[in-house]
Parts: C-alpha cells; sequence; structure tokens
C-alpha cells in the first residue's frame, strides 16, 4: 500500500479519556508532541500521511489522532452523540491531561472548525494554529432554531437502526468512496484501509459509528462565533484548495476581521488539498510553526 514504510515508522497511540480510547499514529517523540493532525468528518488518521512523509523530520513529535467513532477509536457509548463540542472537549481534555505545551494544531476541515475553537481556549498551550479547509464553525443564523432541533432528534432517533452496508471485498468499499472523493483512487484507499474491517460472517463494513451521520440539534450563532474568534491570539494560516470548499468565502467574510493575524494560502486542488499538495502544505505548517 501507498506509504506503507511511513506507516512501519508510526508508533500506534491510544488515550483513554472518559467515555473510551481516542487512537492514532504518531511519529517521533510522543511524549511531547509538537504537532496534532485533526481529521475531518467521516475520515480518518490516515488522510494525513501524506502530510506527515514530508512533515516529520528530527525527533519531532507527531500526533494524528482518529476522532471518536472514527478510524479505530472507540465509538461513544450508547445514549451518547457526537455533537461539536464534544470532539472540542476530548481535544481539550487530552492536550490539559498531559499538559503538553508548544504545540501547533492542525486541523483538516471538521478537525480545522475544532481546532480554531480550542485554540481559543488553550492560549498557553497552543502556539500555532493551521486550518485547512475551515474556518469558523456551522452556525445557525437563529431564525431555524426550532427546525434544527426538531431535525436533530429525528436523525438521532433514526440513527438507532442505521448501520452500514456490507461489502464483498475491499476493492467495492475503496470504489464507493472514490464516488464522492475529489482525489485519486489510490489517495481513496489510503483512507480506507483504516476506515474498514472484515468482519467474522466474511464481509467488510466501515469502522465509523453510524452515528457520527446524525444532524446536529443546535448549532451556535454567527454572533457567539465571533465572540470565541475574538479570543484567537496565536498565528493563524488557512489553507485552501482552489476547488474546494465553497462556504470559505461567507466565513471569512463574516469572521476575518476578528482574527487580523490570518494568513490565506490558496493551493490547486479540493476539499483535500492536504493530501494532494502534501509538500508544500508541510513547508507551509513548517514555516508557521517557526514564526
Amino acid at each position: 500500500m501507498l506509504y506503507q514504510s511511513l506507516l512501519e515508522r508510526a508508533q500506534p497511540i491510544e488515550y483513554a479519556l472518559d467515555w473510551g480510547c481516542l487512537r492514532g499514529l504518531a511519529w517521533g517523540n510522543v511524549s511531547n508532541p509538537r504537532y496534532i493532525l485533526l481529521h475531518g468528518w467521516l475520515d480518518n488518521c490516515h488522510s494525513f500521511l501524506p502530510l506527515v512523509e514530508h512533515l516529520l523530520e528530527s525527533d519531532e513529535g507527531i500526533l494524528a489522532l482518529d476522532w471518536a467513532g472514527h478510524g479505530h477509536s472507540d465509538h461513544r457509548p450508547t445514549g451518547n452523540y457526537y455533537h461539536f463540542t464534544d470532539y472540542a472537549y476530548d481535544i481539550w481534555q487530552l492536550i490539559k491531561t498531559h499538559e503538553w505545551s508548544n504545540i501547533t494544531l492542525v486541523g483538516h476541515s471538521m478537525g480545522g472548525f475544532v481546532a480554531n475553537m480550542v485554540a481559543t481556549l488553550l492560549p498557553k498551550q497552543v502556539s500555532h494554529l493551521v486550518l485547512i479547509e475551515a474556518f469558523g464553525l456551522l452556525t445557525s443564523d437563529g431564525e431555524n432554531a426550532h427546525e434544527q432541533l426538531l431535525a436533530g432528534f429525528q436523525s438521532r432517533r433514526k440513527s438507532h437502526e442505521a448501520r452500514w452496508r456490507p461489502y464483498t471485498a475491499k476493492s467495492n468499499a475503496v470504489l464507493a468512496r472514490a464516488k464522492t472523493a475529489d482525489f485519486g483512487n489510490q489517495l481513496v484507499e489510503v483512507l480506507v484501509e483504516r476506515g474498514i474491517k472484515l468482519m467474522a460472517d466474511g464481509h467488510w463494513y466501515w469502522r465509523a459509528d453510524p452515528k457520527v451521520r446524525s444532524t446536529s440539534p443546535y448549532r451556535l450563532p454567527a454572533q457567539a462565533v465571533e465572540q470565541i474568534l475574538n479570543q484567537l491570539n496565536v498565528p493563524v494560516v488557512l489553507i485552501r484548495g482552489s476547488e474546494g470548499y465553497a462556504q470559505l468565502d461567507k466565513a471569512l467574510e463574516q469572521w476575518q476581521d476578528c482574527v487580523p493575524q490570518l494568513q490565506v494560502a490558496e493551493m490547486k486542488g479540493g476539499h483535500h488539498i492536504h493530501m494532494q499538495c502534501p509538500k508544500d502544505i508541510a513547508a507551509l505548517v513548517r514555516q508557521q510553526s517557526s514564526s
């Protein structure tokens, strides 16, 4: 498989939190990580393998984590769901517990939304922030709060019966994921390798908890996000793909003035630009974390 050599150098990691275990992969000094990499919704830590290959140097610690309910991390217990604040709390709790400092948070998509919130809460621990195809938060305008709440509750109830479809071969899962991907099949296979498992019935199933697809019953209003981002004081760079997340324009219009130190870099590619242009992004990450 692509990046097999890098995977052989990786250390499996596991962190016990109050609901279960976060797992992932690490390189270098695990006890004092320099970089924490946070993937997007329904991806897993393998999405950062292309970047790690170019970012890895000396003994600097790099942690690439699987979110709760994703990859090899535990699913949240029955009766629990996957609200944005819970993802943020997991990272906040992890950093506080281990007393890490001088951290560069690198977040893609959902991981970026989490990262720019967590960085405001840990100004002494997080020194730099790199956002890939994410800025601010997905918000509610305040006018559809009732509809959002109802849709969220209905979605949670429906998720109790949710199951992933089985695949008779891993290659079929790759083809299914490729249909929604904006990157090549070799990179799709990298993601699928950690995101799928063979069960006793001889079929392949996604590892992710089906409940992660539930609609959020509540989103912060834009004004609240503005208040939070006003507390973001570390150096920040936003990396966006030329054919990436269209809503970034609106997010920048709303909140760019809240983060005057924000730098924006655009590269040719899509929403998974970190998998498509890893060498250039690694250079930006190193430059950012040394500033």
